[in-house]
């Protein structure tokens, strides 16, 4: 499957991410202490939209979307990049601008991405933002250092294989290839050793490889709960996404509540023939 961020920007599987991501970082930076934001496949950071595209199957069908919830907010957020009349969203933000726009001053962001005209395009995006650096680089591989060697709240680098607290990691893969579906088990297995929360999204056109990366988790001692929303009825093959996933790992308990309360309110709205699902699972 090609699931290039540029490509995809503001689709389905996007917006549901993206709607986890501000559910679980809100619920974190009720915490004092500073929080460290890492992404493992960060891409541009902006993406302007054409005329067409996916983005008119995800954001669009949400665009007055409102309300004090984690969707609301988040709808809230991608609009203020369009201006208050605008109609239609002309810029998607990505993960890494969606979190630099939530985090607070005494956090930071350490973001990877191996294209080098994509990570290029997210030095400049977040240009002249002290709190983010850009690692061009593999982000599955460099992600296990990255959380090993961390910050104090003094800012002081912590010793390597320190436990990591007050770390959240996103982990999203293109997942171009059937490898990339066993080498995310491996990193997030890694991560949680240094105790840092995690979040793991996964497109959705059959549960073989989810299930597959579930079992994985399972038999590597991990606990934690998966979410998937499905717009698109797995019965009916097409080549776009038929819905996505989020494991959470060490989130706040509030925020795999508030992702959940919000799926009514999403599925209606994203479904493509009349009918939804949603799956949650704990192990």
């Amino acid at each position: 499957m090609d699931y290039a961020h540029a490509r995809h920007a503001g689709n389905v599987g996007d917006v549901f991410k993206h709607v986890a991501l501000v559910a679980v970082l809100e619920e974190l930076l009720k915490d004092p202490l500073p929080l460290r934001y890492v992404e493992s496949h960060a891409g541009d950071g902006m993406f302007p939209l054409g005329s067409n595209g996916e983005w008119s199957a995800g954001i669009q069908l949400l665009w007055d979307l409102k309300g004090a919830d984690a969707a609301g907010r988040f709808v809230e957020l991608v609009r203020s990049f369009s201006g208050p009349a605008a109609t239609r969203p002309g810029k998607y933000p990505g993960s890494p601008v969606i979190a630099q726009k939530l985090l607070r001053a005494q956090d930071s962001m350490a973001l990877y991405e191996l294209e080098p005209q994509a990570a290029g395009v997210l030095r400049r995006t977040l240009a002249g933002d002290a709190r983010v650096e850009v690692g061009e680089t593999d982000g599955l591989a460099a992600l296990p250092g990255a959380l090993a060697a961390r910050t104090s709240v003094e800012g002081s680098v912590l010793p390597a294989g320190a436990v990591a607290d007050r770390v959240f990691a996103l982990i999203d893969p293109p997942y171009t290839q059937k490898g990339e579906w066993a080498d995310t088990a491996t990193a997030v297995i890694a991560a949680r050793k240094t105790g840092a929360a995690v979040a793991v999204w996964y497109p959705i056109k059959a549960l073989t490889r989810p299930r597959g990366l579930l079992a994985v988790l399972v038999e590597g001692g991990l606990h934690g709960t998966l979410v998937e929303l499905i717009s698109t009825p797995l019965r009916l093959k097409r080549e776009k996404l038929n819905g996505s996933g989020i494991v959470l790992l060490g989130a706040p308990d509030a925020a795999l509540s508030a992702l959940c309360a919000v799926l009514p309110r999403l599925g209606p709205l994203l479904a493509t023939h009349g009918e939804w699902s949603a799956t949650q699972i704990g192990f």
